[in-house]
């Protein structure tokens, strides 16, 4: 059979197709000819965009962890409310693909990540931040932000009406901090 004159997958498609398999069954219903099956190729075809298996796996992981850019701030918004906005759209991302998620641990895109440091960071300079916090404040709400997505609990889970682990008596002081939070739902409390 003869090659199409022109190709009919992209990386796109095949990076699109993995993030759908991984999130139907996990991590263990994922593999080269089952990405290939889903695309109607056969699993060589691939190999045109990736290298190997783990190289797809990387770019999965750079697509998760690659949000949309936050929208229009209001005019009287500060640095801070940029980049909560900035971390509440990489953890609605994160948690939109939670089967995919582990992926950031071991293919952690840090090309991508340098330049969006790098915006941060000259955002943060103009907005007056002092540069020896810079680096603390972007580690800082990355790591929180990819850990709370991944671990995708929050407080609302163990409020009265949450499916918690706490019965109905103990942990004063808990319970009165998760009284006061009841109502407010896991992206809520994540911001």
């Amino acid at each position: 059979m003869a090659r199409p004159k022109s190709a009919r997958l992209n990386k796109e498609m095949v990076v699109d197709a993995a993030i759908e398999l991984i999130g139907g069954g996990g991590l263990e219903a994922f593999s080269m000819p089952k990405v290939a099956a889903a695309l109607h190729v056969s699993a060589p075809s691939l190999y045109h965009y990736f290298a190997d298996r783990d190289a797809l796996l990387a770019a999965v992981a750079r697509a998760v962890a690659t949000p949309e850019p936050p929208g229009v701030l209001p005019p009287d918004a500060d640095w801070t409310d940029y980049l909560v906005a900035q971390a509440v759209a990489l953890r609605h991302r994160i948690v939109t693909h939670p089967h995919c998620a582990p992926l950031l641990a071991r293919f952690m895109p840090r090309e991508h990540m340098f330049d969006e440091y790098e915006h941060v960071c000259r955002f943060l300079a103009d907005s007056g931040v002092p540069a020896h916090l810079h680096v603390r404040i972007v580690d800082g709400v990355t790591a929180l932000t990819i850990g709370a997505a991944i671990l995708n609990e929050n407080a609302a889970d163990y409020a009265d009406s949450g499916p918690g682990p706490f019965p109905g008596v103990g942990y004063p002081a808990l319970r009165a901090a998760l009284a006061a939070a009841e109502g407010r739902s896991g992206d809520e409390m994540f911001e």
